[in-house]
C-alpha cells in the first residue's frame, strides 16, 4: 500500500510536466518479464520502483537506448528531470540518424557508378544512398528501378541548390533537382 502511495505521486508529477505514464501493476510477472515486454513495446524510459526505492524517496529509471541506470528522486522535479531526459535521447537519436545517413550517402556522377556500387553491395543495404543530379522522368525513374532495385527516395531539400548547372547522371539532360536513390532493404 505504501509503495503503491509513492507510485501515484511520482505519476501525478510525471503526468503534470506532459509525461504519458502507465503503471504495469501485474503483480503474477517476474520484473525481467515485465522490462523485456516494455523495451520490445519501444518505450523509452521505463521506471523501477520497490520498497527500498520509496522508501529512499527515489524511481530507478532505465533508458531503452544505451541500456544504462540511474535515480532520480522525487522531490518536485522529477517530471522537469524526465521530460530532459527524453529531450536528450530525443537529440541523441537524431543526431545518430544523421550521422548514419551522411556517412552511408554517396555522390555519384553517372549511372554506371551507382550501378557499380549496388551491384558490389553486399545486399543488406550496405551501398546505402546516392545523391544524385536528377531530370524528373517518371519513364527513366522505373527503368532504374527495373535494371538496379532503387528508386526515389527524397529530393532533399537542404542540397537542391547542387543541381544547378549539372546534367542528369541517367539521362544527360539538365538536372531539375538532386535525388536520393537507394533499394529498399
Amino acid at each position: 500500500a505504501e509503495l503503491m502511495v509513492f507510485v501515484d505521486e511520482a505519476v501525478k508529477e510525471l503526468r503534470a510536466a506532459g509525461v504519458r505514464v502507465h503503471v504495469d501493476e501485474r503483480w503474477n510477472l517476474k520484473p525481467g518479464n515485465k522490462f523485456y515486454e516494455w523495451e520490445r513495446k519501444g518505450v523509452p524510459l521505463r521506471m523501477e520502483v520497490g520498497p527500498r526505492d520509496a522508501a529512499a524517496r527515489k524511481v530507478v529509471v532505465a533508458r531503452r537506448t544505451g541500456g544504462e541506470k540511474f535515480d532520480l528522486p522525487l522531490d518536485g522535479a522529477l517530471g522537469g528531470a524526465v521530460v530532459a531526459e527524453l529531450d536528450a535521447m530525443q537529440v541523441g537519436l537524431l543526431a545518430a540518424a544523421e550521422a548514419r545517413l551522411e556517412e552511408r550517402t554517396l555522390t555519384v556522377a553517372s549511372y554506371a557508378e551507382m550501378a557499380t556500387a549496388l551491384e558490389s553491395s553486399d545486399g543488406n543495404g550496405a551501398a546505402g544512398m546516392f545523391l544524385v543530379p536528377w531530370r524528373d522522368d517518371a519513364v527513366a525513374e522505373e527503368e532504374i528501378k527495373k535494371q538496379t532495385k532503387a528508386t526515389i527516395r527524397c529530393y532533399p531539400l537542404d542540397r537542391q541548390h547542387l543541381a544547378e548547372g549539372k546534367d542528369c547522371f541517367y539521362s544527360g539532360e539538365p538536372a531539375t533537382h538532386m535525388a536520393l536513390f537507394a533499394r529498399a532493404f
